[in-house]
């Protein structure tokens, strides 16, 4: 009988160094420090950036009280009723809104009511809408006492109150409005603060409530959805439906654009292997003419 095979299982392994384990604490640490730090830097440089163009006190934008305007309230509620019918049996309709008809607009359907106190409309030309604007960013009396402390954050509410012009665009069913220029009522608004407020979305408590409930869309999405065309003109905005056209979209048009650019790599792909082919062609040609040059200089020789 084979005597037993000594079990030496481990009996090779070198000791296991807690300096790996060790290491993997200080870079997890170092990492956690670098993003701590890296939160704590964006914080106060933003909270910094807010006192500049943004003031404590909120001075909402007026809201107009349809009750004051009776009759040019009854006037617009006609115009939009007779509006949304003719769209209703598809008929070529369109309707002009004054800056008080949008003002009114607002303070009337529920759907707007976030932008009552943010907008005011005062005037309309041909290539843009300007008007009152109040935003609200985040108040730093929100932030912990204990980050505000450390950072040295002043805790106070930050009201951007001013002017706007912006330009209004329709695309794929949604109203927006793009402000080109905000001249607060002290600084200047940073270009990376403007950019994120630069694009309004109008009829986003419409998509929202469409999200919420996609049965049954609300009235004034799908007559928005049928627009095929808004305009500034003679101090008004201008909605337009004709039947048979398209609505504007831009992704259609972003989607054509990227076709036509994925078509043109493709023919400048074409025409950069055909170069190449011509090239080396060319050049085994020159090849060939200088070897048989050679040849024949060799013979000569001989």
């Amino acid at each position: 009988m084979p005597a037993p095979t000594p079990d030496t299982r481990g009996q090779n392994d070198a000791p296991r160094s807690p300096f790996a384990g060790c290491l993997i604490l200080i870079v997890i640490g170092v990492v956690i420090c670098i993003l701590v730090g890296t939160t704590a830097f964006t914080l106060k440089k933003q909270t910094d950036a807010y006192q500049t163009f943004t003031e404590e006190e909120a001075r909402p934008a007026p809201v107009e009280d349809p009750a004051k305007f009776p009759t040019k309230f009854n006037s617009l509620a006609n115009r939009l009723r007779h509006f949304d019918h003719e769209i209703k049996n598809n008929r070529p309709a369109e309707i002009s809104l004054t800056p008080l008809d949008l003002n009114l607009v607002i303070a009337r359907f529920d759907a707007l009511k976030n932008f009552r106190g943010q907008f005011h409309f005062d005037t309309i030309t041909d290539t843009e809408i300007a008007g009152t604007l109040h935003y609200p960013f985040n108040s730093n009396k929100n932030l912990p006492a204990f980050v505000r402390s450390i950072l040295g954050i002043e805790a106070r509410d930050n009201n951007l109150n001013g002017t706007f012009t912006g330009t209004p665009l329709l695309t794929d069913g949604k109203l927006i409005l793009n402000l080109n220029k905000i001249t607060p009522s002290r600084g200047e608004v940073p270009d990376d603060f403007l950019v994120n407020i630069s694009r309004v979305l109008i009829s986003g408590e419409l998509e929202k409530a469409l999200e919420d409930d996609p049965e049954n869309p609300p009235e004034l999405l799908t007559t928005l959805r049928k627009l095929t065309s808004l305009k500034l003109r003679d101090g008004k905005l201008l909605l337009v439906h004709t039947p048979g056209e398209v609505p504007p979209s831009v992704k259609e048009e972003a989607d054509a654009m990227a076709t036509k650019a994925k078509q043109l790599i493709a023919l400048g792909a074409v025409i950069f292997i055909l170069t190449m082919i011509l090239f080396f062609i060319l050049m085994s040609r020159r090849q060939k003419a200088k070897r048989e040059a050679a040849r024949a200089e060799k013979r000569e020789k001989i």
